[in-house]
């Protein structure tokens, strides 16, 4: 925040205070609690088996938290105490309020048998209600705003790997959700097709989204995140800019963690 900012209210659009998620005797996630602002982009990074990807699951509603509260726009959507339920939230409304986020996962999940253009339209068709001429519009604007113009009636087998990902950015972003979550959308990539996805990303981080991303990727975190988590054993290790992480992380853990991979 810079000092013309202090004072101001800044909305946070995510907020987890204490939420812990085990499965079976294993606690992948710990009492985490952190608050994501409106238009700010968090990196969350850290070893394999850390939680982060469990992390993004539990806010998405994807996996049930053990304890712990969640908040989407400042309303409770999840407080469980000892895994029992303590909000009183109909299913209808729960998943109103979860549409307002998008996921882009590892794998690329696109309907082998759909176009390119018939996987971005099918959700806001079928969830939204969308008139088909309106979704085929939406569709063939954001295909071509991630580079993806010449490809509408391409079947995924058709597509790299690159490209199939980038449509699935494309499909999470016709629902015109104001949160998009990655859970490391660039792993499953060969080296060479990873630029074109991490480019897709920056220019979303430029144009004001409120992003929440597991990746393995230290460029994307260092030019793209507003700030980085490290997280370790299912807790948060470390945060800060990228600039006071990269270059002076203070928890043994993260500087071993960056020594091994930079």
């Amino acid at each position: 925040m810079n000092d013309e900012e202090e004072g101001q209210d800044i909305m946070s659009v995510i907020k987890t205070v204490d939420i812990c998620k085990t499965f079976a005797i294993v606690e992948a996630v710990k009492n985490v609690s952190l608050t994501v602002d409106l238009g700010e982009v968090v990196a969350i990074i850290g070893p394999s088996g850390s939680g982060k990807s469990t992390f993004l699951r539990c806010i998405n509603g994807l996996e049930t938290i053990s304890d712990g509260e969640i908040y989407i726009d400042d309303e409770l959507i999840e407080k469980r105490v000892n895994g029992h339920q303590h909000v009183h939230m109909s299913r209808e409304r729960r998943a109103q309020i979860l549409l307002r986020t998008g996921m882009v996962f590892q794998r690329f999940n696109l309907f082998p048998h759909k176009t390119a253009k018939e996987n971005v339209m099918l959700a806001p068709i079928h969830v939204k209600k969308m008139p088909e001429q309106q979704a085929s519009k939406i569709a063939e604007e954001i295909l071509a705003k991630v580079g993806l113009a010449d490809k509408f009636d391409e079947f995924p087998s058709k597509l790299s790997g690159g490209q199939q990902q980038r449509v699935a950015i494309a499909r999470a972003l016709a629902m015109e959700p104001e949160i998009m979550l990655f859970d490391e959308p660039t792993s499953s990539l060969d080296p060479e097709l990873v630029g074109d996805v991490l480019e897709v990303m920056v220019d979303l981080a430029k144009s004001g989204m409120t992003m929440l991303v597991v990746t393995h990727e230290m460029g994307f975190a260092r030019e793209a995140a507003d700030r980085v988590i490290f997280m370790v054993e299912g807790e948060i290790g470390e945060t800060g800019t990228p600039d006071e992480f990269f270059t002076n992380p203070q928890n043994p853990r993260a500087r071993q963690f960056l020594k091994s991979i930079l």
